[in-house]
């Protein structure tokens, strides 16, 4: 019996980590899975198909959904046959048979002379003499005629045998001739000479079969084939038909002809998908590391590339009208916001790719990634329910753009015909936006990636986790809350989420709840750690990372945000009591004066680190003016890149002092110097006087 793969199996365990580990193995399963998948799409007959064979009786009118030409091998054939038959037959002239013909005459000449010149035959012996000759069949009367004749009158005819033998011949004397021959002589000739000639006459003339299919192979080949143009709209086969064979042709080049299992176009859509597949995961590696990298990102990619495909096989080719009805933008436009701009890109244009090879039409493949890309452009990272309401705007002027300039374009002269396009661009753009934004929703919840609108309500200070870090940790929640403002600016300016970054920022010292006095931004008297060896104290400062992920799970955090709880610090030294056990004497091991990690990887986690980090450190300066808080930003930042804390996350170089100079700005603001104001400038106002 074959025992079932279970999760706990080990090949299982084995085959998922090294997808998860190894580069080629993840790029293959990615292919094998979106290529089977897509294929399997594509293979399906579309609904519109039929079934129709020759002879075969409509049971439905059936209108083309496009134009297409082609050519028509029933009526090309229907000509060539015509051509073939005005072709005559061609002939061919023995030359042997006059020879023969002649030599056979002379014969017979000299064997009747013979008998007509034996002196020792009486008449009679020679009559019966010559009508006994076997090489021809005399009757009595022609041999009493040749016996009777005078020797100068039968060397006459010998004399002119052989001549009139070959004038016949040179006239060529074909079979259906060869009695008109015979009887066409005069009376004038001689009845032996004659009846001799006409025993001796054979056919010299034959047909030439060779040639002649030669010659009729030539007169097929040189027929022009026929061209068949149908034009969208017209009724190819009427409710009731006898299909013929040129109907069958036309339904066959519009695609709606199901001729049952066709291995080559099947082997062709099972290369393409996996060629499609192919391309887009080596993009999606190169381009897209972040979604590459994440699975279940991964497969709402390749849910996201059978969706178009599904959609473009349910309606192309029978469907004329209804796929410009079909929001395929709304796959773009949800993926940008899921998943990223490079990675929505890339699986439209091969959802695009797939519609156009089963249509065979480049304004659909237009018509799927144009108005896509606007409305990507449009919805950016979403953060309102505007802009997915601007998202459909532009994807309907897209689609309303894409249709317009193939219809000037092909000289389109439907009225009724590009009204109906028109109306469906407008309906794809409206239902792009709105399925967009419930597939975001919904998706995004089922997936487990963060959107805007589970952002801001994390981010809601009424949110449970954010009033007990404010009633348990103050100081940390105000620290969190200025953490939040410097995470968001850097992020606006380096082109990072703001929104990911200030809420992950207001979550990642939670973990600080559970002992809250062992920070010092929440102690109001003495601090604990001065009776504590500072290995001891750095592993209590440490274990807020672990107490932090312990509620993100209890609480449900997403990802992204968790990945802040112990990114924020990394692998960085807990650097205070590092240099206490040092000023101690003692010779710490700075492994275990480290946080657990894992480092940053995203460019929100590791703004969250710096800005950490900066605020803490600025904090602590007893004077604060622009020179020492950009000496601090500055050290402080430098310290973490010196470590290689930011080495797994995107953060260039470039755009690390963008994030010195946002943090600058914003820090001189918080701490500018205020006007002081004398205490005999405040005066209380007299109560007025009674009565």
């Amino acid at each position: 019996m074959i025992r079932r793969l279970q999760v706990s199996d080990p090949r299982f365990a084995r085959l998922r980590a090294a997808v998860r580990t190894e580069p080629r193995a993840r790029a293959t399963a990615f292919v094998v899975l979106a290529g089977v998948l897509t294929a399997i799409a594509l293979l399906i007959a579309p609904p519109a198909t039929v079934t129709y064979s020759v002879g075969a009786v409509a049971d439905r009118a059936i209108r083309a959904p496009r134009s297409v030409s082609f050519v028509s091998e029933s009526l090309t054939e229907a000509e060539r046959n015509k051509a073939e038959a005005a072709v005559p037959k061609q002939f061919a002239t023995d030359v042997t048979i006059v020879s023969t013909a002649s030599t056979r005459v002379a014969n017979m000449a000299s064997a009747i002379s013979r008998i007509r010149g034996d002196a020792t035959e009486t008449r009679d012996q020679k009559i019966t003499a010559l009508m006994g000759l076997s090489d021809i069949t005399l009757t009595a009367a022609m041999a009493t005629d040749i016996a009777d004749m005078t020797q100068p009158e039968w060397d006459q005819i010998v004399a002119g045998l052989d001549s009139a033998l070959r004038t016949l011949y040179s006239q060529g004397i074909r079979a259906e001739q060869l009695d008109a021959a015979k009887a066409g002589w005069t009376d004038r000739q001689k009845r032996a000479g004659a009846e001799i000639l006409k025993q001796n006459l054979h056919v010299n003339v034959t047909v030439d079969d060779f040639a002649t299919n030669l010659a009729r192979q030539d007169a097929r080949n040189g027929v022009t084939p026929v061209q068949v143009q149908v034009i969208a709209g017209e009724v190819v086969v009427r409710d009731g038909d006898v299909v013929s064979g040129l109907q069958v042709e036309k339904l066959r080049a519009l695609g709606l002809a199901n001729e049952g299992n066709d291995w080559r176009g099947a082997i062709g859509l099972v290369l393409w998908a996996g060629l499609i597949a192919g391309v887009l995961a080596l993009f999606l590696e190169r381009y897209a590391t972040e979604a590459w990298l994440e699975d279940r990102k991964m497969i709402l990619v390749i849910l996201s590339l059978l969706a178009i495909t599904a959609t473009g096989r349910a309606l192309v080719p029978g469907h004329t009208i209804a796929v410009y009805f079909a929001p395929f933008a709304a796959i773009a436009m949800m993926l940008t916001v899921l998943v990223g701009g490079r990675t929505a890109l890339a699986t439209q244009i091969a959802g695009a790719l797939h519609i156009g090879i089963m249509s065979s039409q480049v304004e659909l493949v237009g018509y799927v990634l144009v108005p896509a890309l606007l409305g990507m452009a449009a919805v950016r990272r979403a953060t309102t329910a505007r802009e997915f309401a601007a998202g459909a705007v532009a994807v309907a002027a897209g689609a309303v753009g894409v249709i317009l300039s193939f219809v000037l374009v092909n000289r389109a002269a439907d009225p009724l015909g590009v009204a109906q396009l028109l109306a469906g661009a407008l309906v794809s753009g409206l239902g792009s936006g709105l399925l967009a934004f419930a597939g975001m929703a919904i998706l995004g919840h089922v997936f487990g990636i963060s959107t805007v609108f589970e952002l801001r309500e994390l981010g809601d200070p009424n949110h449970p986790l954010l009033r007990q870090l404010l009633l348990r940790t103050p100081g940390t929640y105000h620290h969190s809350l200025l953490v939040g403002n410097l995470a968001e600016r850097a992020a606006e300016v380096i082109g990072a989420d703001p929104l990911m970054a200030r809420v992950g920022a207001y979550y990642h010292d939670i973990g600080k709840m559970r002992n809250p006095t062992a920070f010092i931004e929440n102690q109001t008297g003495q601090n604990p750690h001065d009776e504590l060896d500072p290995l001891v104290s750095a592993g209590i400062v440490a274990a807020h990372v672990k107490d932090g992920l312990a509620l993100a799970d209890r609480y449900r955090l997403p990802a992204r945000i968790r990945e802040m709880i112990p990114g924020h610090h990394g692998t960085s030294v807990v650097k205070y009591f590092f240099q206490i056990a040092q000023q101690r004497g003692q010779a710490p091991d700075e492994r275990s004066f480290r946080y657990p990690g894992p480092r940053p990887h995203s460019k929100e986690a590791g703004i969250v680190m710096l800005a950490d980090g900066t605020e803490a450190s600025v904090r602590s300066l007893s004077e604060k003016n622009p020179e020492t808080i950009r000496a601090m930003v500055d050290r402080i930042i430098d310290e973490r890149v010196a470590d290689g804390q930011l080495d797994e996350c995107d953060l260039t170089f470039r755009d690390v002092e963008r994030i010195k100079d946002a943090f600058c700005e914003l820090l001189l603001g918080v701490y500018h110097e205020r006007i002081p104001y004398p205490e005999d400038r405040i005066t209380r106002i007299k109560p007025a006087a009674s009565g």
